[in-house]
């Protein structure tokens, strides 16, 4: 009797994944470019807006009543999506997604509206993952880079896509990136955990992809919801479907298989250590 346990259909979906990831690496090459050659200005106009945006909430808050009228569902599901990372990927996971959502935040605020600091701070961002993919032995360093690639393949894919005018494209941008960064960063923290405990390198993406499958498609869910309240009921709720399974499919289909191009083997412990739920089984 084979007592090994079968593995579900996210898991076998996740392993396909990591075997066609060339083709997500050759997708994500193919649209970018196509994207930058018609309109490289996305890369900044997208942040500027979300930039500009942020700032005038921010101004037009007085008091905490202020702050929760004008954001109480993003901010519910925000929450939500910090539980959900908790539970499902621990607290190490929960910090990580909280501390780069923050600091997406925060760099939106040092940009300020200004057409001058967009380009440098991608320059930047590319500059300080790629040192880190070299030379730091982190495990959100694996991942940090693949990010920054598979972040211009999502703007590009928002940017191509005809949008109706009273679609809130700097919000959707602003909502996408800090989860897709929060969810990235909670990915590397836990895909490292198995690897100090042991597991091979896809072994390891894979669990820790399966274990925030939940908080993923949850998450964003919930806060492509919010997006859509939050639009006084202008937004067209087909486009907000369209925008959370585009997201789902840019986390699972490219950014996840894209990581394990990155080197995962140097932070793998020499030793697997198991861990036995059941000391005792059933013959």
């Amino acid at each position: 009797m084979d007592l090994r346990e079968k593995p579900g259909k996210v898991q076998n979906f996740l392993e396909l994944m990591l075997r066609v990831r060339l083709i997500a690496v050759v997708v994500m090459v193919i649209v970018t470019v196509t994207v930058l050659a018609k309109s490289w200005d996305f890369l900044v106009g997208l942040p500027i807006a979300a930039s500009e945006g942020l700032g005038m909430w921010l101004a037009g808050i007085d008091n905490v009543q202020g702050f929760w009228a004008s954001s109480q569902y993003l901010a519910v599901a925000a929450l939500a999506g910090l539980v959900m990372f908790i539970v499902f990927g621990g607290a190490r996971a929960g910090i990580a997604s909280v501390v780069s959502a923050a600091l997406l935040g925060g760099a939106l605020m040092v940009m300020g509206g200004s057409e001058d600091l967009a380009l440098p701070m991608y320059g930047i961002l590319a500059l300080v993952s790629l040192l880190m993919l070299l030379f730091a032995k982190l495990s959100v360093a694996c991942v940090l880079f693949p990010f920054a690639l598979a972040w211009l393949f999502l703007c590009a894919i928002l940017t191509a896509i005809p949008w109706p005018a009273e679609e809130p494209m700097n919000l959707v941008w602003g909502v996408q990136s800090a989860f897709g960064f929060a969810s990235a960063m909670a990915f590397a923290v836990v895909a490292g955990k198995h690897l100090g405990a042991g597991a091979p390198q896809n072994g390891a993406i894979v669990k820790a992809a399966k274990q925030l499958f939940v908080p993923v498609i949850v998450g964003a869910l919930l806060l492509e919801a919010a997006i859509t309240i939050d639009m006084l009921g202008k937004a067209n709720v087909i486009y907000g479907i369209l925008r959370y399974l585009l997201f789902v499919v840019w986390f699972f289909v490219f950014l996840v298989p894209v990581s394990s191009f990155a080197p995962w083997e140097r932070l793998r412990a020499g030793s697997r250590r198991v861990e036995m739920k059941d000391k005792k089984k059933k013959k």
